[in-house]
């Protein structure tokens, strides 16, 4: 069977580049799933691609890091980050932290960091345990240091 030609172009188009918001982040340790997809704008949802190719109404693309639910064939894509706290000087001891903290990217710039809004002119890194300031700024707590 052919390839129809925006199939064959799957390995070319990275899932999270042209479809950010379809991805979610998360640290260093993404699984691997190294597979083509299929996309569809309507749904919002990744589907693994057959050898039939997408069918109407969705769009291929490759995804590097990922996990398939076995019961829907449903694609979660990763943007894998590194780990803030593998950074000097961006996060403070565990013992410090409040109680409730969460997790979630953010951008640094020289040590500062904020949340990230899909801007960043520094480095954007994974924080496991942060809170928000009242300044803006984010605190990020090192649960390895505790």
């Amino acid at each position: 069977m052919a390839l129809l030609a925006t199939d064959a172009e799957a390995s070319d188009r990275d899932f999270c580049a042209s479809v950010p918001s379809a991805c979610m982040f998360t640290g260093p340790w993404a699984p691997v799933l190294a597979a083509d997809v299929c996309w569809s704008r309507t749904t919002g949802v990744a589907t693994l691609r057959g050898s039939q190719g997408c069918p109407t109404g969705s769009w291929p693309y490759s995804v590097k890091y990922g996990d398939v639910d076995p019961s829907t064939g449903t694609v979660t894509a990763y943007v894998p980050l590194d780990d803030a706290c593998t950074h000097p000087g961006i996060c403070q001891p565990a013992e410090l932290a409040p109680p409730n903290t969460t997790t979630a990217p953010m951008c640094c710039i020289g040590g500062t960091c904020h949340p990230y809004d899909g801007q960043c002119n520094g480095e954007v890194l994974l924080c496991d345990n942060g809170v928000t300031n009242e300044d803006g700024t984010v605190s990020c707590f090192d649960d390895e240091d505790a």
